[in-house]
C-alpha cells in the first residue's frame, strides 16, 4: 500500500459539508504553498462558478474557486486530448461511467470485462419509495461538477483531498449506497492515474471520513457532544425490484448481523411498511442475531462473539466493549428511514444505540461493500473499487433524548408570542443568501430578529439543573454574557422560502398548504426569481438593490399569499410537511393547534444544529 492518502470527506446536508471545505481550505493555506493538497468538491448539478456553493456565497470560503469541470453521460468525447487538471481528470471519469453508450462499454469490457457503466440510470428509476428522488433521473441522466479551488498552491505532487455531498437518501435507501460508492470507484480512478504519474507502483488509498448531525437517543448525549461512530443498526425498509421488505440488522466493520425474534416468542411477523418503527418499540427486547454475513478473511476479533441466538442488547454491548480504546470510546448510531420519533429513540437508547439518523447504516454498507468486492477480483482483472485505509465516522448530537414537559409547555408558549414584521422578513432573507453566518454585524452578520427568544424563558434559569445544556446548543457572541441560539422557524425561512417561492407556480406544494389562485402564484414566483436574480447580479454581495428586491418580494407574498397583518406585520411561514401535527400554512393560522412531540423535537434539532456543526468542524479534520 502506497504512504500516500486521499482524504474524502463527505457530509448529507449543506450546512455538514460547506462548514468542513471551509474548514479544510483554511488548514490548507495555513501551510506554505508547496505543501498544500489541492481541494476538489464533487457537486450534484451544475454548479455556477460565481456562486452560490452549498448555500454559501463565494466569499465565505477561504479560498476562490479556480476551476469547475463538469461531468454527464454527454460530455464524453472519446477524441479529445485529456486535461491532465485533477479536477478534470475526477470529471471525466465520471462522465464515462455515466455514460451510456453500448458501444463504447463493449469496448471497455472487453480490455476490462468488470469495468462496466457505474450508475445504471435506467435502473434507478425503477426504484421507488414513496420519497422524491434527490438526484434528478430524467433527461441524460445525473449530472455532476468538480470545483476546484485556488489555494496558490504549487506543482508538489501531494495528493488531493476530495470533498463531496452524498444525496441525502435515507428516504431511499436502494439508492444511497450505490451512489456512495460510485463518487468512491470514481476518485478511485482518480487516485490510479495520479498514482501513475509519480511512478508509483500502486494506487494511492482513500482514507473517508464521514461528519454530520444526528438526533441523540442517550441521556449523557448532550447537544453539542460528539459520537465516534463503530457501527450503526438499521431498523427500516429495504427496496428489491421496487418491492420493500423489512431489515432489522446491525452493520460494524466485520460484518452485517440480521436479527428476528427469539423462537418461541410468538411475535407476529415484521411489517413492510412504516409501521415497523413500531414493531421495533414493542419488541425489541426480544430480537436475537437470527443471520451472520461475515466474510472469514475479513472477520474482527471483535466481533467473536456476535453469533446466532446473541440478543440486541448483548451485541451492541460486545461490539462498543472490545472496540474501546483508551482515548476512545466508539459508539453504535440508530439508522431508519423514516423520522425517528421519541418512542424510537428510546427503544434505540434500551437497546445501547447513542444516537440517530438516515445515513450510518449505508454509509458502513457501502465501505464494506467495496471491501468485499475489492477483495474477490479474479487474477488479472482491475476492479474500480479503490483501497479503503482507516476511515472515520463522526456524528454531533444536535437534540436531546428527552425534552422535559415543563421544557415543552414553555415551547408551545414561546409559540404564540413570536412576531415578524415585512422588514424583519427582508433581514431574515438576507440572512438566508449570506449562508446563515453567527458572526459579524449588520447586513453582513446574524440579525438580532433571528435569535430565539425562546432561550430567555425562566424554565431554563432553575439553579443547579442545568436545563439549557440538556436541551440545547448555543454560541457565545463578543461583548456579550448570555448564549445566542438561532430561532429554527426563522432559519427555515431564511433558508428554503425564497428557493421554494422561485419555482412557482410549479411544486407550489412546497410553499402553501392551501395555495393562491395561479395567477397570484405567478407573480410571487416572478418577485422571488428578481430577487434571486438581483442577488446574483450584484456578486452575492447585500447591496441596496438587493434589500428592495427582497422587499418587493415580502410586499408581494403579503398582498398576493395573505401573509400581511395590520400595520406592517407578517404571518410566519411554516415549511409544509415539515412540522409534523400541524395542518396550517403559518404560526398565526395555526394559533389553536399543539405542536407535536415530533414537531418540537425538529425545532431543537434545527437550532443546535447549525451552531453544533460549526463548532465542531475541527474535530472532523484528520492531521
Amino acid at each position: 500500500m502506497s504512504d500516500k492518502l486521499i482524504d474524502v470527506y463527505m457530509g448529507f446536508m449543506d450546512e455538514e459539508v460547506n462548514t468542513v471545505l471551509n474548514g479544510l481550505l483554511e488548514a490548507e493555506l495555513k501551510k506554505g504553498a508547496g505543501k498544500r493538497r489541492p481541494v476538489v468538491l464533487i457537486e450534484r448539478g451544475l454548479v455556477d462558478p460565481r456562486g452560490p456553493l452549498l448555500e454559501w456565497p463565494l466569499e465565505r470560503y477561504a479560498a476562490p474557486i479556480r476551476h469547475v469541470a463538469h461531468a454527464d453521460a454527454g460530455h464524453v468525447d472519446h477524441g479529445a486530448e485529456p486535461d491532465a487538471r485533477i479536477e478534470s481528470v475526477l470529471a471525466r471519469a465520471i462522465s464515462v461511467f455515466l455514460a451510456s453508450d453500448e458501444e463504447a462499454e463493449a469496448k471497455l469490457r472487453e480490455a476490462n470485462r468488470r469495468v462496466i457503466r457505474m450508475i445504471d440510470v435506467h435502473e434507478l428509476q425503477s426504484l421507488r419509495s414513496k420519497a422524491k428522488l434527490k438526484v434528478p433521473l430524467d433527461g441524460p441522466g445525473p449530472q455532476f461538477s468538480v470545483v476546484r479551488f485556488d489555494l496558490g498552491e504549487a506543482a508538489s505532487g501531494e495528493p488531493p483531498i476530495v470533498v463531496f455531498r452524498a444525496p441525502e437518501m435515507g428516504l431511499q435507501p436502494s439508492l444511497m449506497a450505490p451512489y456512495i460508492i460510485f463518487l468512491l470507484k470514481m476518485i478511485s480512478a482518480l487516485s490510479s492515474e495520479l498514482a501513475h504519474r509519480a511512478g508509483d507502483t500502486y494506487e494511492w488509498p482513500l482514507r473517508v471520513s464521514c461528519f454530520g448531525a444526528q438526533g441523540g437517543a442517550s441521556a449523557s448525549g448532550r447537544p453539542g457532544s460528539l459520537s465516534p461512530i463503530c457501527a450503526s443498526l438499521y431498523v427500516g425498509l429495504e427496496y428489491t425490484g421496487g418491492e420493500a421488505s423489512p431489515s432489522i440488522a446491525l452493520c460494524s466493520q466485520g460484518g452485517v448481523y440480521h436479527f428476528a425474534p427469539k423462537a418461541g416468542t410468538g411475535l407476529p411477523p415484521m411489517p413492510g411498511d412504516d409501521t415497523l418503527a413500531q414493531w421495533f418499540v414493542d419488541h425489541h427486547a426480544h430480537l436475537v442475531i437470527d443471520e451472520v454475513d461475515v466474510d472469514e478473511r475479513y472477520r474482527r476479533k471483535e466481533e467473536v462473539g456476535l453469533t446466532r441466538g446473541v440478543a440486541l442488547d448483548s451485541a451492541i454491548a460486545e461490539l462498543v466493549g472490545r472496540y474501546a480504546r483508551d482515548t476512545v470510546k466508539p459508539e453504535v448510531s440508530g439508522t431508519s428511514s423514516w423520522f425517528i420519533g421519541e418512542d424510537q429513540k428510546r427503544a434505540f437508547a434500551a437497546v445501547g444505540v447513542t444516537g440517530c439518523n438516515m445515513e450510518d447504516y449505508w454509509v458502513l454498507r457501502a465501505l464494506r461493500d467495496i471491501v468485499l468486492h475489492r477483495g474477490v477480483v479474479e487474477p488479472g482483472e482491475r476492479g474500480m473499487e479503490p483501497v479503503l485505509a482507516k476511515g472515520f465516522v463522526t456524528r454531533v448530537n444536535a437534540d436531546p433524548l428527552v425534552i422535559e414537559p415543563a421544557v415543552v409547555e414553555a415551547f408551545q408558549r414561546d409559540l404564540r408570542q413570536k412576531r415578524l414584521t415585512r422588514a424583519d422578513y427582508v433581514d431574515l432573507l438576507r440572512w438566508g443568501l449570506l449562508g446563515l453566518p453567527l458572526e459579524g454585524d449588520g447586513e453582513r452578520g446574524m440579525p438580532p430578529v433571528a435569535v430565539w427568544r425562546f432561550v430567555s424563558d425562566e424554565v431554563f434559569d432553575e439553579p443547579g439543573r442545568k436545563t439549557f445544556a440538556r436541551h440545547l446548543y448555543g454560541f457565545l457572541v463578543h461583548g456579550r454574557d448570555d448564549v445566542v441560539v438561532p430561532d429554527p422557524f426563522f432559519i427555515e425561512l431564511a433558508t428554503d422560502l425564497l428557493k421554494d417561492c422561485a419555482r412557482l407556480p410549479a411544486s407550489k406544494s412546497d410553499v402553501f398548504l392551501e395555495a393562491p389562485a395561479h395567477e397570484r402564484l405567478e407573480e410571487i414566483g416572478e418577485a422571488a426569481r428578481q430577487a434571486l436574480q438581483a442577488w446574483r447580479d450584484a456578486g452575492q454581495v447585500p447591496v441596496g438593490a438587493v434589500t428592495a428586491a427582497l422587499r418587493r418580494f415580502v410586499d408581494t407574498l403579503a398582498d398576493r399569499a395573505g401573509f400581511g397583518l395590520d400595520a406592517d406585520e407578517m404571518k410566519i411561514w411554516l415549511r409544509p410537511g415539515k412540522w409534523k401535527g400541524i395542518r396550517r400554512g403559518t404560526l398565526q393560522d395555526a394559533r389553536g393547534e399543539v405542536f407535536s412531540h415530533a414537531a418540537v423535537d425538529r425545532a431543537f434539532y434545527k437550532a443546535s444544529n447549525l451552531v453544533a456543526l460549526r463548532e465542531n468542524t475541527r474535530h472532523a479534520l484528520r492531521k
